[in-house]
């Protein structure tokens, strides 16, 4: 035997077709006789008959035996239908025939025999063996021909999942997934149709794309309750529904099986999909025929329900992320503010708005880079790892005026711009980051105009932290909006202190609450200015004196908003004024004195004139002469001390410094101080040191300043008074004093007694005159010498002490020797001589003078008379005013030099301008001399010899 196992020796089922009933029993008896199994048997007479009966056996027998010849079929015709899908016989058949030929039995082994034994030589033993290796041989080949149909399966399985996907990706239109789902699985079972119904509600299901080939296409919506509630029930619980064939199943209603005939499904698949435990979907597989469904086309139609369900949701929620884009894309593009979408890990550009490009000043190119690429600049800047943070964690990020430094302008210049922004995180349909959303708002104009104000309100604080005077702003509750640290010094108070408080709520004094109260409010009432001036006890500072100017602000409504209060110091300018008005007080005082000095001169010159016209003989007129010169003389000085006054105020005077000792001033001084002295009876004392004291002065201004000193001493000091001039050499410098035992000076005088017009009231018994310049002289040449001068007295009747403080010089190497000037000589040889000046008088007398003494002269009292005069008289000599009606004397002086007539005639300017830039003008227009009236007739005389010392032939 082949095999002694379980499986052979279990009991057969064998068919025997044959149509000899003698040949059937005996091959009846040799199996029987020649097997160990339990065998039944199975018989037909005809090939018909065996078919029919072979398949419809369930099972099928174990084995056939079929004879080879039948009365209507041959053993070939009755293989041919015994062959099933697989190629392959239902079972095992043996063929028997009474001619064994071989080439018979290669037919039928290839008409799908698995033996053949020929009647003749077939023994029981044979004949078994014949069967057991038949069915041995056919459960082999039937073995493998599975394990290849398996393999087949898995590869077309495997293909049609391929396939599948590679259909499905990528789309994203659910619709056409479904289509294309339907398809593919229709044309791979070759079903009828192929649908998807989706879940409505809980009451109805929607019909969508279907396959259907040689059946009609469904379409519309259908109610769950016409599944009947047994089958609904097996979907809902997600078991398939498998029926091979509708009209022979029991389960079906007659009307059911009517209803599912007008559709066309004779077979049915139900694939149920369930999501969450609830039925969301069916997968319906028609076929218009009974159909045995196989369990890899159910497992095929069920992987295909739940992948095409998965592509359904993934193509709806891909398409509500592309509909959110597309909204989204929308709404950046129309935003105000800059936007953009960036996605992936990388952060690639996506979208972004006309704003985010101006913003960057790049355009549309940018997209598709990522933002790296796109704006290398952020490297070094916090934004990528802020991005990858967000993409990471999937929280937001905002900012507000962060600096972000971006190249712009055609050079790509770094620049600083300040954006308000927040970074959201995208999700996709999956729930995972997919990309970030930028949006924000350009802040740079608003920052940098924050910062200006910023520093324009520091440099407004600063200016009025550093402006000396207080500046308040009050609202309409009259409280204090704004102080500047002014206030700390004026009232000892801190700042923070006065915000927010009125006045009185700083327990201000009743009194000046008042006036300020109503300063405030009638800015506020009225709109206009006001002003209010008050005085106040500072902490360090003592009384102040301030004046306030309180100006309206306007807001936009132009009411009154605020008030603005700036308050000056005005102590200092108080005691200016103060001091303007003494000093035009003095100079009231000074031009009533100037007046009085005048009168005093005058009096006595014109009394002496009128004596002269009363008794013009010699013995008069030498005795009034003198006094009228004397007087004159005084009146010279008196203009003189004004002449100099002026050029010292306007800066004109020049000091023509040489080396000479002290000794030589201070005898030059005494020399013209002496007389007043004697005359008032004074005692004199003067100590000088023994050696020279050697000074760099102008000798004349200085002993100037001496001889002012000695005779305020002699004029203030009562009769047979003590004058004492003493030098003392200190260091390199020499003080200098004057003092007398006089009336001294007032204590309140001291700092004064040197300003001009200042004059001290006297209580002596005989007035002095005086105009109060001669200190004020005497400071200023000090000052130009490099020195000090110095007021000091214990008081009235108790004498004063002047000190003047110089520097000293060195000595010099060697002194030249002084040459004795000759006497001038007044000799005249008569010169001819014109005198012009249209003060008639002045013309007039000094002709008379000129002739006197034996010159030829002649007068003339304007410009264009002197030049007549002078071509027909033809002068050696022109005194020549300066000052003339109708042309000035500089213009004379160019026409008569420029007339070859006169042009050798000497031109003398005497006028009563005498400063160093009206002898420098003289100079200039060809003037050979300079003489300011009055003028000495020694002078005249004196000039006359040096400019005309020979007689003219």
């Amino acid at each position: 035997m082949l095999h002694a196992d379980k499986e052979i020796l279990k009991p057969w089922c064998v068919f025997i077709i044959d149509d000899s009933p003698e040949d059937r029993s005996e091959i009846h008896r040799m199996l029987l006789s020649g097997s160990e199994r339990r065998l039944t048997f199975v018989e037909a007479g005809t090939g018909a008959a065996g078919i029919k009966a072979v398949l419809g056996a369930v099972p099928p027998p174990d084995c056939v035996v079929l004879d080879y010849n039948l009365p209507d079929m041959d053993a070939h015709e009755v293989l041919a239908a015994l062959i099933g899908s697989d190629g392959m016989p239902v079972c095992p058949v043996v063929v028997v025939t009474g001619v064994a030929r071989r080439e018979d039995g290669r037919r039928v082994l290839r008409a799908g025999a698995q033996n053949y034994i020929g009647k003749d030589w077939a023994g029981a033993q044979a004949l078994t063996r014949a069967l057991e290796t038949a069915c041995e041989g056919w459960a082999m080949a039937r073995e493998l021909r599975q394990g290849r149909d398996a393999l087949r399966l898995v590869a077309d399985r495997e293909t049609f999942r391929r396939v599948f996907g590679d259909a499905v990706r990528g789309l994203t239109d659910e619709h056409v997934i479904q289509q294309t789902a339907s398809d593919l699985l229709g044309a791979h079972l070759q079903a009828s149709r192929v649908m998807s119904l989706e879940v409505a509600g809980e009451e109805h299901v929607v019909v969508g794309p279907s396959y259907v080939s040689d059946v009609n296409r469904m379409a519309g919506i259908y109610r769950l309750e016409d599944y009947g509630p047994k089958l609904l029930a097996t979907l809902r619980s997600g078991e398939n529904v498998v029926v091979t064939d509708i009209r022979g199943d029991g389960g079906y209603s007659e009307s059911d099986k009517s209803a599912y005939a007008q559709m066309e499904i004779a077979a049915n698949l139900g694939i149920p999909v369930l999501k969450s435990g609830k039925l969301v979907a069916v997968l319906g597989v028609h076929q218009n025929v009974p159909r045995m469904w196989t369990s890899e086309e159910i497992a095929i139609a069920k992987e295909i329900a739940e992948r095409t369900w998965a592509a359904v949701e993934h193509a709806r929620a891909d398409a509500k992320v592309v509909a959110s884009r597309v909204q989204l894309s929308q709404i950046v593009a129309i935003m105000p503010s800059f936007s953009a979408v960036l996605k992936g890990p990388e952060h690639i550009f996506e979208l972004a708005n006309q704003s985010f490009y101006d913003l960057v000043q790049h355009g549309s190119e940018i997209l598709g880079k990522t933002c790296l690429e796109a704006l290398p600049e952020l490297a070094t800047q916090p934004f990528p790892d802020l991005l990858d943070k967000v993409y990471l964690t999937g929280e937001k990020f905002e900012a507000a005026g962060m600096s972000v430094f971006l190249r712009r302008g055609p050079l790509e210049v770094q620049t600083e711009i300040f954006v308000d922004f927040v970074y959201l995180p995208l999700r996709g349909a999956d729930g995972q980051v997919s990309g970030i959303f930028c949006h924000g708002v350009d802040r740079t104009a608003e920052v940098r105009a924050a910062q200006s104000l910023s520093m324009r309100e520091r440099a407004l604080r600063s200016l009025a932290d550093n402006t000396p005077d207080l500046l308040m702003r009050f609202d309409r509750q009259l409280r204090h909006v704004f102080v500047n640290s002014v206030v700390e010094k004026i009232t000892g108070r801190k700042v923070e202190e006065l915000l927010g408080k009125s006045n009185r709520e700083m327990d201000m004094p009743a009194y000046p609450c008042d006036q300020w109260d109503a300063a405030i409010n009638h800015v506020f009432e009225h709109g206009s200015h006001s002003s209010l001036d008050f005085e106040w006890a500072t902490p360090n500072a003592g009384v102040r004196y301030y004046s306030s100017r309180l100006v309206p602000e306007f807001n936009d409504d132009g009411g009154v908003e605020s008030v603005l209060c700036v308050t000056h110091d005005v102590t200092r300018r108080r005691a200016f004024e103060q001091q303007l008005a003494d000093q035009a007080r003095r100079k009231d005082e000074f031009l009533a004195t100037l007046a009085h000095e005048l009168r005093n001169p005058l009096a006595p010159i014109r009394t002496g004139l009128q004596v002269l016209k009363l008794a013009p003989d010699l013995a008069v007129v030498t005795q009034i002469l003198p006094v009228m010169e004397r007087q004159l003389g005084q009146m010279v000085r008196l203009i003189d001390d004004l002449l100099d006054v002026s050029r010292i105020n306007s800066g004109k005077i020049v000091l023509r410094l040489e080396r000479l000792s002290l000794q030589e001033v201070v005898a030059s001084a005494l020399e013209a101080s002496r007389p007043l002295i004697e005359a008032a009876g004074h005692s004199l004392r003067v100590d000088l040191p023994a050696d020279l004291v050697w000074l760099e002065a102008d000798p004349t201004r200085l002993s100037q300043v001496l001889n002012n000193l000695l005779s305020n001493s002699a004029k203030y000091t009562r009769t047979g008074g003590q004058i004492h001039l003493a030098a003392t050499l200190l260091g390199k410098e020499v003080h200098i004093a004057v003092a007398d035992n006089g009336a001294g000076i007032p204590e309140d005088m001291l700092s004064s007694v040197f300003d001009m017009f200042t004059q001290i009231k006297r209580t002596l018994d005989r007035a002095e005159g005086g105009l109060g310049l001669g200190l004020s002289l005497v400071k200023t040449l000090v000052q130009l010498h490099g020195g000090t001068v110095r007021a000091d007295s214990p008081g009235i009747d108790q004498g004063s002490k002047f000190t003047v403080t110089l520097p000293t010089a060195t000595r010099p190497d060697g002194q030249p020797a002084c040459e004795a000037s000759s006497p001038t000589s007044t000799v005249s040889n008569g010169r001819r001589i014109l005198v012009v000046d249209d003060n008639v008088d002045a013309a007039e007398t000094m002709v008379m003078l000129l002739e006197l003494s034996g010159h030829e002269a002649r007068s003339a009292y304007g410009g264009q008379q002197a030049l007549d005069v002078a071509l027909s008289f033809r002068p050696d000599l022109v005194f020549l005013d300066i000052g003339l009606p109708d042309m000035n004397g500089y213009e004379v002086a160019r026409r008569l030099l420029a007339d070859p007539a006169t042009a050798s005639t000497k031109l003398v300017a005497l006028t009563g301008w005498g400063t160093e830039d009206d002898i420098r003008k003289s100079k200039v227009s060809g003037f050979h001399a300079h003489l300011t009236k009055p003028v000495e007739h020694e002078a005249v005389e004196a000039l006359l010899v040096s400019l005309l010392p020979t007689r003219r032939a």
